[in-house]
């Protein structure tokens, strides 16, 4: 496996204070966090985030980075456990700190191959952020949520595709595939054809999966954005390894650290069957 070359900004240690800390849907929250000085990041990157002062968790928590205006930077999550859970609490004027932006990020656009962004959940901060930056007309995002009330429809506009696991809850002026994203991504009239594409996906790995069965069988580029559970965000903990194919025949395996040579990666340079799954079930 050969690490993408993409140009990377520099990375940016700082504190910072909380602007807004708002539920965009049922499920989602964004943070607006203004930092000490203005940063930039290309999108697919992350940042490592902490509470400030006394109170502050011993790992800071790996966020998606969903856009940056100068010293703004936006941050797309779901509370799940005790880290997101402090700072769902956190209201205007919070101290935090930042270090960021990490990791390798998605490639840029190939004159001749119109991209296919596919997001579910807390997976769309670095598609959406493509697709603000690099997008194209041939270009098709595509969002999947629980339900309509799952989906941040204030920061999909009518281009997005959207699709639900459960139609209930839709605005009455939105419309959505009932079913799992990639699904709909492979029955969209806009990507029907033998058009080449380039596939860039983030979200859960039954999404990721999906993506690279779809992206194989059309003869597609893909890039994954994968999310694991990040301690420190530089590779010295080595608690974010991902199997990915040996590069000498391909045939064997290692572990890559997600934060450092991801954690965006080529679809077909990850070991799929041992990905995704616990270890006591690839032991022989």
């Amino acid at each position: 496996m050969t690490r993408l070359n993409v140009p990377t900004p520099p990375t940016l240690s700082c504190g910072g204070r909380v602007l807004s800390n708002t539920a965009v849907s049922t499920g989602l929250i964004r943070l607006d966090l203004e930092l000490e000085m203005p940063a930039y990041f290309a999108p697919g990157q992350f940042a490592m985030l902490n509470t400030a002062g006394p109170a502050d968790l011993v790992f800071s928590r790996p966020f998606s980075i969903l856009a940056v205006d100068g010293a703004v930077m936006s941050f797309l999550y779901r509370v799940v456990g005790r880290g997101t859970r402090a700072f769902a609490d956190l209201v205007p004027g919070s101290g935090m700190r930042f270090l960021g932006p990490l990791g390798t990020p998605f490639p840029v656009p190939q004159t001749d191959r119109p991209a296919v962004l596919i997001g579910g959940g807390v997976g769309l901060p670095p598609v959406a952020n493509w697709y603000a930056v690099h997008g194209r007309p041939g270009d098709v995002a595509c969002f999947g949520g629980r339900d309509g009330g799952d989906v941040p429809w204030g920061l999909l506009d009518d281009r997005w595709l959207i699709s639900v696991d459960d139609p209930r809850d839709l605005p009455d002026d939105r419309t959505a595939f009932h079913g799992r994203v990639t699904e709909m991504a492979a029955a969209a009239d806009s990507l029907a054809g033998d058009t080449p594409r380039t596939v860039m996906a983030c979200g859960p790995v039954p999404l990721l999966k999906a993506a690279w069965t779809l992206a194989r069988q059309r003869g597609w580029d893909c890039f994954l954005s994968l999310e694991e559970h990040m301690g420190c965000g530089y590779g010295a903990c080595k608690g974010c390894v991902v199997p990915v194919l040996a590069p000498a025949d391909r045939e064997g395996w290692r572990n890559a650290t997600c934060c450092q040579e991801g954690p965006v990666f080529r679809a077909e340079d990850i070991a799929w069957e041992r990905y995704g799954v616990s270890p006591l079930e690839t032991t022989t």
